[in-house]
């Protein structure tokens, strides 16, 4: 309904606008002599003003109760929530996914040094890819807890 009102509201402006431009037309026409064509278009401002005054009305009476504007301003904010959440369990599901790339080449790059002899810099590689573990998981974690709360009240 909030949208109903909020159409007659915007309904009401534009009336008001063409009352303008029919009282400009008025005033060109009264300039030019021509009285007819001024009379016609102040007949058409009062017609435009007389509809913004029913389109105030029809907003008026679209316009929801103070409780039905609470109620579903909270359910847009649940419907925003829960449409976040899922944005943001699938971000962090797609970031655990790159740091478990990240930790599998790692530990490739560490198997090499290794194999090169250079094993302070594998155990340095070996570090990245337990760190990368560590956050994926966190990561994966985090998602699941945001997934529980996108699907919270929608079964």
């Amino acid at each position: 309904m909030p949208d109903h009102a909020d159409n007659h509201r915007k309904a009401a402006v534009r009336h008001e606008d063409a009352a303008k431009n029919h009282d400009r037309s008025a005033t060109f026409w009264d300039d030019q002599g021509k009285q007819e064509h001024a009379g016609l278009q102040r007949k058409l401002a009062d017609y435009e003003r007389d509809g913004a005054e029913l389109e105030r009305e029809w907003a008026q009476l679209t316009d929801p109760s103070p409780a039905d504007r609470a109620a579903s301003t909270a359910e847009r904010a649940r419907k925003l929530t829960r449409e976040n959440a899922e944005h943001l369990s699938s971000v962090l599901s797609r970031t655990a996914e790159a740091l478990e790339k990240t930790a599998a080449i790692a530990e490739e790059h560490a198997r090499r040094r290794e194999k090169a002899g250079r094993s302070e810099d594998a155990a340095e590689e070996r570090g990245v890819a337990d760190r990368a573990r560590e956050y994926a998981q966190r990561a994966r974690s985090h998602a699941e807890e945001w997934r529980k709360l996108a699907t919270r009240g929608t079964r």
